[in-house]
């Protein structure tokens, strides 16, 4: 069995944790793993106040984003039957991002079950988006892992999904907003872009532009277009269907 190493306090709070599963409908009789179990609900701040390095959510979450991406391309795909793939990207992305999670995370009252730092609990850790939201995604990679796909599957339906009656009565966002919410949330920063003449006819104008979408000095997608707007917006498209 997959072991981890948490502080006692997470340990005594199992029954907590395992009522507030229950609440939400879960099956407990599916539980294999009380300890990635508990480590789904710490987050790294909490675990790095101890001089021990303990185990927290991380790599849940990182289970968890590609299971819930998963789960809302397949549903898109099967209820929406006459839907383009780029509006399908556009209605995942809108799904999977960190507002909607954390919307999701509230409702349910996950952010009560979490373990934070002190500093966090101080500065309304809590309450932040990119706190819940992780902590939403750490959840679903502990479902998918320890209860099994089928029953994280139905969680997300339950859950997230519905979101999607929300996402559909607005218009969706642009690609270039798109991919500016989702380069933010893993590295911390805006994205930058950088444009370039890539055809110019003989008299100098410019026919084609190109444009880099830049982060942390990496280039994470390229796009072209007759204009630098679209130019951009072809780049954050081109990045955006990437995340497939």
């Amino acid at each position: 069995m997959y072991s981890l190493s948490l502080p006692e306090e997470v340990y005594e709070a199992l029954p907590r944790l395992k009522q507030f599963l229950s609440s939400l409908g879960l099956p407990l009789e599916k539980i294999q793993n009380s300890d990635l179990l508990c480590c789904c609900f710490v987050h790294k701040s909490y675990a790095a106040d101890f001089k021990v390095a303990y185990d927290h959510n991380e790599r849940l979450e990182f289970v968890g984003d590609a299971m819930l991406e998963s789960v809302i391309a397949k549903r898109l795909f099967l209820d929406f039957p006459e839907m383009q793939e780029s509006t399908m990207t556009l209605y995942k992305i809108a799904l999977v991002r960190e507002e909607t999670l954390c919307k999701v995370a509230k409702k349910i009252g996950l952010h009560h079950q979490l373990f934070i730092s002190k500093g966090e609990e101080r500065n309304g850790g809590r309450e932040k988006a990119s706190i819940t939201s992780d902590a939403m995604e750490a959840l679903i990679g502990y479902l998918a892992l320890d209860m099994g796909y089928p029953v994280m599957e139905q969680f997300v339906l339950d859950s997230i999904y519905p979101e999607i009656n929300e996402v559909s009565k607005s218009p969706v966002k642009s690609y270039k907003t798109m991919a500016q919410e989702h380069i933010q949330k893993f590295y911390k920063h805006l994205p930058v872009y950088n444009d370039y003449d890539e055809k110019v006819d003989e008299k100098g104008n410019v026919l084609l532009f190109r444009s880099e979408i830049i982060a942390e000095k990496e280039v994470l997608a390229v796009g072209f277009g007759t204009n630098k707007k679209k130019a951009q917006e072809d780049a954050a498209k081109n990045y955006c269907e990437h995340l497939e």
